[in-house]
């Protein structure tokens, strides 16, 4: 039984996603804490892929950075790249030495199973998250300087520690205005 873009759809609207469908690609698009694309934009935008008749599974973000293959901070660049895919085990960067498009990409074979809606959310969610914790890592290598993937992962959980307390406190993230006394109290 092969997968198509229909099933991928499904599981999109399923779980209320935005998306749009094009001839053989579905596109969204996630808010993100982290990281920014190139405009500044705090979002990622992802492509959904079916290829060879259904049997192979495609996940990818493209031009999340650009770097020229002749940059000054290659090696330091790539290490981090490296050491990315190494500890998250579910994405890998891609670099195109033609024009310096680097991407993440979670791509697997289907061959005659169906891909499960837990698994496409899982992916989709995964890319996401990885994406954003380590992009203070990935900047920092392309702007010249050393780089951490722990501070980048530790700034990542601090964050997600903070969004937690929100949750906890019953305060919407997305829809908080600024406190007007600069201070948030949380009372027992």
């Amino acid at each position: 039984m092969a997968t198509t873009l229909s099933t991928i759809e499904s599981y999109m609207i399923a779980e209320g996603l935005k998306y749009s469908l094009n001839d053989d690609y579905i596109r969204t698009s996630f808010a993100t804490d982290l990281y920014k694309d190139q405009d500044g934009d705090s979002s990622v935008f992802i492509i959904a892929r079916i290829e060879e008749d259904g049997e192979y599974f495609k996940l990818m973000a493209p031009n999340l950075y650009h770097y020229p293959p002749d940059g000054p901070n290659t090696s330091e660049v790539f290490r981090i790249l490296l050491g990315v895919c190494w500890r998250s085990k579910l994405i890998k960067y891609e670099y195109d030495e033609r024009d310096g498009e680097i991407r993440a990409i979670v791509e697997f074979p289907l061959e005659d199973a169906l891909l499960s809606s837990r698994q496409f959310l899982r992916c989709l969610n995964g890319l996401v998250q990885i994406i954003d914790e380590y992009h203070a890592a990935i900047a920092t290598a392309i702007n010249g300087a050393a780089a951490s993937l722990d501070e980048a992962e530790e700034v990542a959980d601090n964050i997600r520690k903070a969004d937690r307390i929100l949750r906890a406190a019953g305060i919407d993230k997305s829809t908080r205005s600024a406190d007007p006394g600069g201070i948030v109290r949380f009372e027992e």
